[in-house]
């Protein structure tokens, strides 16, 4: 499984994304989404959605939201990554900064 937080502050635009706008954008790149989550927990509202596997290019998906990148953690593998041409911007993919659908049991 994989998880996928996709922040709603449109840096292009200025303002938010909406949930709507941004669920029509995420769900056809994504195969198998199990859970859906709207969260106010972090820096911005943030819809995090738990799937099996990517359609096509989540790179994409940054372009029609206008994101600089998308933060995605692999279950399995038990990391993540920053997907978008500006995720280098934001440095390493940060472990305490990713919102899940529920609660994660801590090591």
């Amino acid at each position: 499984m994989l998880t996928i937080n996709i922040g709603l502050a449109n840096p292009v635009m200025g303002g938010f994304n909406t949930v709507d706008q941004t669920l029509k954008a995420a769900l056809p790149y994504l195969q198998d989404v199990c859970q859906v989550r709207i969260s106010d927990d972090g820096d911005e509202p943030t819809v995090i959605i738990d799937f099996a596997y990517c359609r096509d290019n989540l790179k994409l998906l940054t372009y029609a939201l206008d994101q600089d990148c998308v933060a995605v953690f692999d279950h399995k593998l038990g990391k993540g990554t920053l997907i978008g041409d500006k995720a280098d911007q934001w440095g390493d993919f940060n472990l305490e900064y990713f919102q899940f659908t529920t609660a994660r049991e801590t090591a």
